[in-house]
């Protein structure tokens, strides 16, 4: 019973070590959730080995040997329980640590990309969009922003752009890099106007 009890402050101190040095919440809250189910199992097995014991106290025809290898057997089962539960802990531990990393070296990656392209552009960056993107003044007067995937984006209106005013309609008049005055129609076409 003494060594068992031991197995058991071993079991909880090793569980307990593991839980403080996890830096996911995911995997401490699985790790919680494995010392439960271990914690219920192993008092199962407690109930289930100590009324075995009253039913031999009980029965006079079994003897103290066979007893103490049921409850033996018992306390093997436990501990093979025991350590199956922590290595499934660790592997999932391992697993959900990887992954973390795999995403971490894709958003690198994208991040490396887009200020490569960024670079590699030679246009002025003239304002940013609503979502804070850099916004840049294309070779022929268009404005656009690069995206996650590093592909152009079109924009008409963004934080910067030099509005001058709005024609009958409510459209915004812009000045273009050249000092051209143009707004934009439904089609998404700039149209020029007189000055």
């Amino acid at each position: 019973m003494k060594k068992l009890m031991l197995v058991l402050a071993l079991a909880f101190a090793v569980l307990a070590t593991q839980v403080a040095f996890a830096q996911d919440k995911p995997v401490e809250k699985k790790v919680e959730k494995a010392e439960k189910k271990v914690k219920e199992k192993k008092s199962k097995e407690m109930k289930a080995a100590k009324k075995e014991k009253e039913k031999v106290s009980k029965k006079e025809a079994k003897t103290e040997k066979e007893v103490k290898e049921k409850v033996a057997k018992k306390e093997a089962k436990a501990e093979k329980k025991l350590k199956e539960a922590k290595s499934e802990v660790k592997e999932s531990a391992k697993a959900s640590k990887e992954k973390v990393s795999k995403k971490e070296a894709k958003a690198e990656k994208k991040a490396e990309a887009l200020k490569e392209k960024a670079k590699e552009s030679s246009d002025e960056a003239v304002g940013k969009t609503n979502d804070g993107k850099v916004v840049f003044a294309g070779s022929k007067g268009g404005h656009y922003y690069l995206n996650d995937k590093g592909d152009k984006t079109y924009v008409k209106d963004f934080v910067g752009a030099k509005i001058i005013g709005q024609t009958k309609d409510g459209k915004s008049i812009y000045e273009g890099p050249r000092g051209g005055h143009y707004y934009y129609n439904d089609k998404g076409d700039k149209v020029y106007v007189k000055k």
